[in-house]
């Protein structure tokens, strides 16, 4: 029986501590690259202490992308500093010259929305609304199962996220660009400074050559009146832009032994995040590259998958598809010579407490089981999760969160791990990780790795699409905007985006270069 023992927690406290120094890592900063190189030199580690029998072959891939990076924003009115929560990002910058210019304070219900804008800075309030839980879940399942159902969901299956509502109801900058607007500040309407600081949303759209910014709803009572009355302001969004930036895949392959080695099981996280949740998946795939990458070899080929530009992922295009789409050898089958991957497994936000104090408890862990069988060995591995953890157990609704979902559009039966506290996207280096819950966690997808040998390719299945469950998540969409219709002008740029990438294609934002071996 392979040892699957994760870790020492203080070499796991270790990972984390390093995370809390790189930040914040935004796709191809600094950060984010000393952060791939860490991954790199753990990994090329690894090669040199296998054995003659074992190999792991560790390639990189680079991708080509247009980078923005926000280095100051501030908003004074009548010369009187408001406090500004974050820069959105992509928006734009002032360049060499602040914006100096009236606000306009925007009014949903008039005829030409946004035209009254030119020449001015808009103030438009954003909806923080609770959406439907089918949109993005369908629970099949939870842990412990003496849980009560409402420590998991909410009573109303509703559920409110600042990446949901700035994705989805955030302002229609192209819009506000085509009109003649010279800057946008977008006020969250029901969420506080602490809620709202630092915080890196939306991350799915190009960039957009305005300058806006987030401004709390706590900190908006006077701007708003001054909206009202046209008063001047001064925004500054200082930011760079390098057309042409590179950032790095990395990928690792220990080959399978036996009649299944054309198999692989696939096992991806990303790197980039602002804080030590989002991301520190690599910690834990790294971990399971180390319990793997030893005698007995493995019956199935592992693909270790360690992508880039999650946070330059476009509506319904994640970082994982850009990986997909460059090595359908490694997943596809489709050719003479492809593997042809069986399962995955999808490891975000590890040992997330709901706030930045281990003693407000942990976060409830999101966990897609996109078939019977993955929910079978999910409840099988995860079993002695205790009274303190809560395991969500899910199918995908309208939407899968996180890199689990080009995997699911591929049908590639996986568990995918995506837990959503608030902070998630907050730019942030406070102590928001318990070592102890993350090493149960990647214990429990060792477990799952192991236990995948166990099932020939048959028994593993594929991913249900659930024809019925995405309808079902489509009538109760619908009826949440028929009950909230003022909501539904907010819905423009998500719609148009969304819209677009059906018709047109889900245009990536990150161009591939090549590949290299590491």
């Amino acid at each position: 029986m392979r040892d699957v023992e994760p870790s020492p927690h203080d070499h796991l406290e270790k990972q984390v501590k390093r995370l809390q120094e790189l930040w914040p890592r935004e796709t191809g900063n600094r950060e984010h690259a000393r952060f791939v190189d860490d991954i790199k030199t753990q990994l090329k580690k690894m090669q040199l202490e296998q054995r003659p029998s074992l190999s792991i072959e560790v390639y990189s891939d680079t991708l080509r992308f247009e980078r923005w990076c926000s280095t100051r924003c501030t908003l004074e009115v009548h010369r009187s500093g408001v406090t500004v929560a974050s820069a959105y990002p992509y928006s734009g910058c002032t360049d060499t010259e602040d914006v100096e210019e009236a606000l306009q304070l925007f009014r949903c219900g008039q005829r030409h929305r946004w035209k009254d804008s030119a020449g001015k800075i808009a103030v438009i309030e954003v909806p923080y609304p609770s959406l439907p839980v089918e949109l993005f879940l369908d629970e099949v399942g939870h842990l412990p199962a003496s849980a009560r159902p409402h420590d998991f969901l909410p009573p109303t299956y509703t559920y409110a996220h600042p990446v949901l509502a700035a994705t989805v109801f955030g302002p229609d900058l192209a819009a506000a660009k085509a009109a003649g607007a010279k800057g946008v500040v977008a006020v969250w309407k029901g969420l506080t400074a602490a809620q709202a600081e630092g915080q890196y949303v939306p991350f799915t759209f190009p960039y957009q050559d305005i300058p806006a910014v987030w401004v709390a709803c706590d900190e908006s009572s006077e701007l708003l009146e001054s909206a009202r009355r046209g008063d001047r302001a001064t925004l500054k969004l200082e930011a760079t832009l390098s057309s042409s930036a590179t950032t790095e895949t990395v990928w690792a392959v220990v080959e399978g032994e036996g009649e299944i080695a054309s198999e692989t099981v696939l096992v991806v996280t990303h790197t980039d995040g602002g804080n030590a949740v989002e991301e520190n998946g690599a910690i834990g795939v790294l971990d399971l590259v180390r319990m793997f990458a030893t005698e007995p070899r493995p019956k199935r080929t592992l693909v270790f998958v360690f992508v880039t530009g999650h946070l330059r992922s476009t509506i319904g295009n994640q970082a994982t598809t850009e990986w997909l789409k460059a090595h359908p050898e490694w997943w596809s089958g489709k050719k003479k010579g492809d593997r042809r991957a069986v399962a995955g497994l999808v490891i975000e936000h590890l040992g997330a407490l709901k706030k930045a104090r281990p003693e407000t408890g942990y976060e409830v862990e999101l966990t897609y089981a996109t078939n019977a069988k993955m929910q079978e060995i999910l409840e099988k591995c995860w079993a002695d999760v205790g009274q303190k953890r809560k395991v969500l157990i899910a199918r995908p609704g309208l939407i899968h969160l996180g890199e689990g979902e080009p995997l699911y559009k591929h049908r590639i039966p996986a568990i995918a791990l995506a837990s959503v506290p608030e902070y998630l996207l907050a730019t942030t280096n406070v102590e928001i990780v318990d070592v102890n819950l993350m090493r149960e966690q990647i214990g429990a997808f060792a477990c799952a790795l192991r236990e995948l040998e166990s099932y020939d390719a048959e028994q593993l299945g594929r991913a249900e699409r659930g024809l019925i469950r995405k309808i079902r998540s489509v009538v109760q969409f619908l009826l949440f905007i028929a009950r909230n219709r003022s909501l539904v002008f907010h819905l423009s740029a998500f719609m148009k985006a969304e819209i677009g990438a059906n018709l047109w294609g889900r245009k990536s934002l990150l161009t591939f270069v090549n590949t290299r071996p590491v």
